[in-house]
């Protein structure tokens, strides 16, 4: 499996990840199955969030003696640094780990969210009191089709990684300017709807054998 930078955090990832927002509707030991396989094949990035039900829990009973192998990302769509150390505590527990990787705010797009997650006890604020603690690794944002919130997080200077939807379709606008600035600051980018949320990889039946 390829490995790469991601950015200025130096973790080296795989080429490809594996997104836990599908779990919450499957057994553990299907999960579990998941997990390993994608372990064994050179996988070692795992991204959830609070928001996906009981996929936390799940990824951290499959990851039970082996979560040194692999650098798990999740995020919370917290605005407040109250509400944010909350929902860290829970995905600790969750997880069943003493440290997360990357922590991200989740989906933070419309500019007042944006302006009250990075205002003084926001919940940037509790991310980064998280970070010096050694709770997490770094502090990150995600994002859907907002791309000047994600302008301004990457020029901020105070996240380390975004994730965005990114693929042939384009649906949320995710130029190359957005790319090119993200390599400029040294910001690591992780990918999501690299197939367009599964429309890319569906066959249709006219040309199904």
């Amino acid at each position: 499996m390829e490995t790469r930078r991601l950015g200025r955090t130096d973790l080296q990832v795989s080429a490809l990840g594996l997104g836990g927002i599908k779990f919450s509707g499957v057994s553990q030991d299907v999960v579990s199955a998941i997990v390993a396989g994608a372990i064994e094949s050179g996988i070692n990035i795992i991204d959830t969030a609070r928001g996906y039900g009981d996929s936390e829990q799940k990824i951290g009973r499959a990851l039970e003696g082996r979560r040194e192998e692999v650098i798990l990302a999740t995020k919370s769509q917290a605005r407040t640094a109250e509400e944010m150390r909350r929902d860290l505590e829970t995905s600790l527990r969750n997880l069943r780990t003493d440290h997360i990787d990357i922590y991200l705010t989740h989906n933070l797009r419309l500019p007042q969210e944006y302006d009250m997650a990075v205002a003084e006890g926001g919940a940037v604020e509790a991310l980064e009191r998280a970070r010096d603690e050694g709770l997490i690794g770094h502090v990150a944002i995600s994002c859907h089709r907002y791309r000047e919130t994600l302008i301004r997080a990457i020029e901020s200077g105070r996240f380390d990684v975004i994730m965005v939807a990114y693929n042939l379709l384009n649906d949320e606008r995710m130029d190359e300017e957005v790319m090119q600035l993200a390599k400029e600051h040294d910001i690591g980018v992780l990918v999501m709807k690299t197939l367009g949320g599964g429309v890319l990889g569906a066959v249709p039946k006219s040309l199904q054998l």
